[in-house]
């Protein structure tokens, strides 16, 4: 919550447009460490990739300070396992939008997740390290950003960046379940918001990603953009990516018409690894 309270900083400090451009730069990389790395790699395993970018990916998930790549992932297997019941982490639909959106953060019983949720994950030593050092990769960006633009580039840079990753993120917990189009009838509350499906880089498009949980690709039709998906592309492109998962094609817009609805992607046991098998 530090880097919130740091804003207050901001009207003492000289307003430049570069920091719009560090902005810019600073939460697509923050905020695809956690749709790419965290999200849609280590909670879905929605695609392959070696495992030094796949450490890569989860040291970007850690600069946007939603503590370690364990903890995010258990609670997010969690909410797909248990979405909008009493078990989900961080329903608004059951605990109300405060509840949802950020209070869950302060449930003390959420604090030490069940490692068993991640033992797929827990293989790896350098991501069990990165989770009881999840700080640090973000403390090294904020000492960048302070090296590189003073205090103008750790408020604006880094902070600014940080929080407003943050609040999109947990919008999409919050927002994404209350607000929005229901493509799918998944059983729960998760919608496909517009502003949120661009402002979180593909990830507001909830309902798409709760009817295909193992799909990388979030934007179902072709106003969905997914830059996490592109960004996913480019990874491939450069032989970094392989093996992405892409949503069975009745579910596409355009093809529903001409071929039934098929039950939701079964929900794998916490911490295992499955493929899509909905098509």
């Amino acid at each position: 919550m530090a880097v919130h309270l740091a804003l207050c900083a901001i009207p003492f400090i000289e307003f430049s447009w570069w920091y719009v451009v560090w902005v810019i730069v600073l939460t697509r990389i923050t905020g695809l460490g956690i749709t790419v790395g965290f999200h849609r790699y280590l909670t879905h395993r929605s695609f392959k990739a070696p495992r030094w970018v796949q450490f890569l990916l989860a040291v970007a998930g850690c600069t946007a300070l939603q503590k370690g790549p364990l903890w995010w992932v258990a609670h997010h297997r969690l909410h797909h396992k248990h979405s909008d019941t009493e078990h989900d982490p961080h329903s608004p639909v059951v605990g109300g939008f405060v509840h949802g959106h950020m209070g869950w953060l302060f449930t003390q019983d959420l604090m030490e997740p069940d490692a068993q949720i991640v033992r797929d994950l827990t293989k790896y030593p350098e991501l069990v390290w990165l989770e009881r050092l999840w700080m640090v990769p973000g403390i090294l960006m904020a000492a960048a950003c302070f090296a590189l633009g003073g205090w103008g580039g750790l408020i604006y840079g880094y902070c600014l960046s940080t929080v407003l990753v943050f609040q999109v993120t947990f919008a999409v917990n919050s927002i994404g379940h209350l607000w929005g189009s229901q493509r799918f009838d998944t059983g729960e509350g998760s919608r496909n918001n517009v502003l949120l499906g661009y402002l979180a880089m593909g990830d507001g498009w909830h309902n798409n990603h709760h009817r295909a949980q193992h799909s990388a690709k979030h934007g179902f039709a072709w106003y969905e953009l997914d830059m996490s998906f592109a960004f996913i592309k480019l990874l491939a492109l450069f032989g970094m990516a392989w093996g992405i998962k892409m949503p069975p094609a009745h579910l596409l817009p355009g093809a529903t018409a001409s071929a039934p609805d098929a039950p939701p992607v079964e929900e794998a046991e916490p911490g295992a690894v499955v493929a899509d098998h909905s098509a």
